[in-house]
C-alpha cells in the first residue's frame, strides 16, 4: 500500500518542506527491535525476588509497558513527525467510546473462556475448589494486576505502533498474518507447548487473528485489551485453569479437568484443545457483531477504508 505524506506549509514561511518519514517496514523493523530490547531488560527485575512471586511478574510487566509505549511515542514524534495526541497515536484514545469498547472485550473474553469450560464440564470433567481466605484474595488482586499489564503490554506490543507501520507497509491483511503468527511463535517458549504442529500454535496464532480484528474493526486496542484480559483473568483466576501453559494464576479458586487432551488442552490448558477452536469460531460473528454497532466504533478510524477490512 502506497503512502502519501501531506505537510502543512510552515507558517513562518520556510520554502523547505519537513523531511519525508523513513519508509514504513523500515519504521516497523526499528519498533521491532526496540520491542525485543524492551522484553529482554526489563526481565532484570527476576533476579531480586524469589521464584514464584507475583511481584516481579507484575513489576516486569510495568516496565516494559512504559518503556515500550515511551519508545514508541518517540518514533510517533521523531520518525513520524506525528503531532496526534499520544493516547491517540498510540491507539489507546481517551473518549466517551473507550470504556465501552474495553467493557465490551472483557466481557466477550470472559463468556469465550466460559463456553469453554462448560464443553470441558459437558463432555469430560471440571472440577474446583474454593480457597476463600485473605491471602488468596490478596492473591486474586496481584494476579488480576498482574494479567492487566500483561495484556496491555502484549496489545501494545503487537497491535499498537508496530502494526500500524506493517500496516502501512504491507496492507492489513498481511499484517495481521504476520503479527498473529509471531503471536503464536512467542508462546512456543510457554510450559507445556508442543510445537509449531500443535493446537496449542494453532489456536494461540488464531486468538491473535481475533486480537488484530477487533484491532481494525474498532479503530483502537481498548477493545483486543479488554478481551485479552477478559480472556485470560477468566481462565486463570477465575476458573483455576492453566494460561497458556502457566498454572500460577489459580487463585480463589483451584481446578482440575479430565478428558481428551484435544477436549482439555491438557498441562497447557484450554488453548492447546480442539474445543477451543470451536470456542475461536463461534467468537468471529460475535466480534463481528460487537464492533458493528456505531457506539463502540471511534470515528475516524485509526487506519483508512483502504486497509482492506
Amino acid at each position: 500500500m502506497s503512502e502519501v505524506h501531506q505537510f502543512e506549509p510552515n507558517p513562518a514561511g520556510n520554502p523547505y518542506p519537513p523531511p519525508r518519514p523513513l519508509p514504513a517496514l523500515l519504521r516497523f523493523s526499528i519498533a521491532a527491535i526496540w520491542t525485543a530490547a524492551v522484553f529482554w531488560f526489563s526481565g532484570f527485575v527476576y533476579a531480586f525476588f524469589p521464584e514464584r512471586n507475583l511481584v516481579p511478574g507484575i513489576l516486569f510487566r510495568l516496565i516494559a509497558c512504559v518503556l515500550t509505549a515511551a519508545g514508541y511515542v518517540f518514533f510517533l514524534r521523531v520518525l513520524d513527525y506525528s503531532t496526534a495526541p499520544i493516547p491517540s497515536a498510540l491507539g489507546l484514545p481517551l473518549d466517551s467510546k473507550s470504556a465501552c469498547q474495553w467493557a465490551s472485550g472483557f466481557a466477550l473474553g470472559a463468556f469465550l473462556i466460559a463456553a469453554d469450560v462448560a464443553f470441558i464440564a459437558s463432555f469430560g470433567r471440571y472440577q474446583w475448589h474454593l480457597h476463600l481466605s485473605r491471602p488468596m484474595f490478596l492473591r486474586f488482586l496481584g494476579v488480576a494486576l498482574l494479567l492487566f499489564f500483561a495484556a496491555l503490554m502484549e496489545e501494545v506490543s503487537f497491535r499498537g505502533y508496530p502494526f500500524q507501520k506493517l500496516t502501512e507497509a504491507l496492507g492489513a491483511f498481511w499484517a495481521i498474518v504476520a503479527l498473529s503468527a509471531l503471536f503464536g511463535a512467542v508462546h512456543l517458549w510457554n510450559p507445556s507447548a508442543k510445537g509449531i504442529l500443535s493446537w496449542a500454535f494453532f489456536n494461540t496464532l488464531a486468538v491473535g487473528l481475533l486480537f488484530a480484528l477487533a484491532r481494525i474493526r474498532t479503530g483502537s486496542l481498548w477493545f483486543s485489551f479488554g478481551l485479552h484480559l477478559g480472556w485470560n483473568l477468566f481462565q486463570g483466576a477465575v476458573f483455576g485453569l492453566p494460561v497458556s501453559g502457566i498454572r500460577d494464576f489459580s487463585t480463589v479458586i483451584s481446578s482440575t479437568t479430565a478428558g481428551s487432551p484435544a477436549l482439555t488442552g491438557g498441562a497447557y490448558g484450554p488453548e492447546a484443545s480442539a474445543s477451543c477452536t470451536i470456542v475461536l469460531v463461534i467468537a468471529l460473528p460475535l466480534l463481528w457483531w460487537l464492533t458493528s454497532s456505531r457506539n463502540i466504533q471511534h470515528s475516524p478510524a485509526l487506519f483508512p477504508a483502504s486497509s482492506g477490512i
